[in-house]
């Protein structure tokens, strides 16, 4: 089942996209509305060796979520000492674009 990360701080959420950057994921979605990065934010992220995707959301209400596959999150987690993993609902994760291997 997809999870997500839920209550990112900003600057970390933006660290972690950064990190999976450097490590090889393809930006291959970016929100550009006319508020992106002031009132919300969504990138995609997906690794070219094994299709991966990573889901970042961010509003400026609740910060930042991470949305994936629960090993790339639990490493996520680990490494940057995010808050807990939560389950989403399989209907969820449908409606929230093409997901993947997630």
């Amino acid at each position: 089942m997809p999870c997500k990360i839920e209550n990112v701080e900003t600057e970390t959420w933006h660290r972690v996209i950064e990190d999976l950057l450097a490590e090889g994921f393809v930006e291959v979605y970016r929100y550009d509305g006319f508020d992106a990065g002031i009132d919300y934010n969504r990138f995609e992220l997906r690794n070219p060796s094994d299709d991966e995707l990573v889901v970042f959301e961010w509003d400026n209400w609740t910060e930042g979520e991470i949305w994936g596959a629960p090993e790339r999150l639990e490493a996520l987690l680990q490494k940057h000492q995010l808050p807990e993993l939560v389950e989403i609902e399989e209907s969820r994760a449908a409606s929230s674009r093409a997901w993947g291997k997630v």
